[in-house]
């Protein structure tokens, strides 16, 4: 049974201010040569530079055709945006980037270092290993193919089960979210789109026992969803191990595309 909740009516804010500190996501775009961008954020579609001391953190652009060959992007011009020689056939493609497992630790003065476990600082308070996971799905034409709906391997993982390529306004569609890649039960899910409301969500739901969640998007453009799970850390030097996930993907127009009061 998918639960209701993932049925949000995207008039009203039902989830306050973003959550997860910064989270990635990616996205990209074709032209002479298809462009992608690894984004990191506070806040959803508020841009933020990426730092030269932080970029490293970030595994390079890979993107998926639907024989699940892998090809990296080229590091472009400013930090977090990649190149490919070439654009891309029209098709269905997975654009993907991971935040590598990074330690974060507060010490005794409650400041937060990055790249620290307990073992390196004194009196440390509390520590986490911090690993987040982007994915996008990029549709070209108007492909269908289905290899989007199979795992690629995060180990937190929001996998649409059907091609993004149908989702419309006004048609509900189902994702499923995966924790080393067994369904993730009773796990929230926020989302929300590009045009809705600075530092808050559309819509927010919780995972049924198959993992799956049903969402009715009421407009259309560039969405975004975001889950978050904690799991405890095994040995002495960190407390906690802290996975972020995002899809993102377009929805087209269709029969419903209200106007939201912004």
């Amino acid at each position: 049974m998918i639960k209701k909740i993932g049925f949000v009516v995207l008039f009203t804010t039902i989830s306050t201010v973003q959550s997860f500190a910064h989270d990635v996501w990616v996205d990209g775009y074709n032209s002479s040569m298809f462009k992608g961008f690894i984004k990191y954020e506070h806040v959803f579609f508020v841009p933020q530079k990426i730092e030269n001391d932080r970029i490293h953190l970030f595994e390079p652009l890979v993107i998926i055709d639907k024989d699940f060959k892998s090809t990296m992007l080229k590091n472009g011009v400013e930090n977090g945006q990649y190149n490919l020689d070439k654009s891309l056939d029209d098709g269905t493609y997975i654009l993907k980037s991971s935040y590598k497992p990074t330690y974060s630790t507060k010490n005794e003065n409650n400041k937060w270092i990055t790249g620290k476990s307990k073992k390196d600082i004194s009196n440390a308070q509390y520590c986490k290993q911090i690993s987040r996971f982007a994915k996008s799905i990029i549709n070209i034409g108007d492909d269908k193919n289905d290899f989007v709906t199979k795992p690629i391997g995060q180990n937190l993982e929001i996998v649409p089960l059907e091609n993004p390529s149908n989702f419309k306004t006004g048609v509900s569609f189902k994702v499923k979210v995966l924790l080393d890649g067994k369904p993730a039960q009773e796990v929230a899910l926020k989302g929300t789109f590009e045009s809705f409301k600075k530092e808050e969500f559309a819509f927010s739901g919780t995972t049924d026992s198959k993992g799956e969640i049903e969402i009715l998007p009421l407009r259309g453009g560039k969405w975004i969803l975001l889950t978050k799970v904690v799991k405890p850390y095994e040995g002495k030097d960190c407390d906690e191990i802290s996975y972020s996930s995002t899809l993102s993907f377009q929805v087209k127009p269709g029969l419903c595309n209200r106007k939201i009061s912004i």
